[in-house]
């Protein structure tokens, strides 16, 4: 009979440890839960502002392809009056080479 008190004294005892060791891993467990919550926080703060300044450059970007359009648009009709006056000084030079050849020279 006395082995059974001994081992029931053994049994409790490593009961007992075991439920030790398993607040203490989970007291250990809910710690590293409350450091990870906070890194996320931060993270995500970050994300988010970093999200914020993405949509605002977009906006920005945007803005400036709209104005870069209409500069091109310019730049087009600007190079077709180049073209066009090109074309017209051409044709007067060749209408001057041709009248010269009616002007006596001296």
């Amino acid at each position: 009979m006395t082995a059974f008190w001994i081992a029931l004294a053994i049994s409790l005892v490593a009961f007992v440890a075991g439920v030790a060791f398993v607040i203490v891993r989970v007291l250990k467990t809910r710690k590293a839960l409350k450091s990870l919550k906070s890194a996320i926080e931060v993270e995500l703060k970050r994300i988010a502002g970093a999200t914020e300044r993405s949509a605002s450059e977009l906006e920005t970007a945007r803005k400036a392809f709209e104005r870069l359009k209409a500069s091109l648009a310019r730049l087009k009709t600007a190079r077709a009056r180049v073209r066009l006056l090109t074309d017209v000084l051409a044709e007067a030079e060749a209408v001057l080479a041709r009248a010269r050849a009616f002007i006596p020279s001296k």
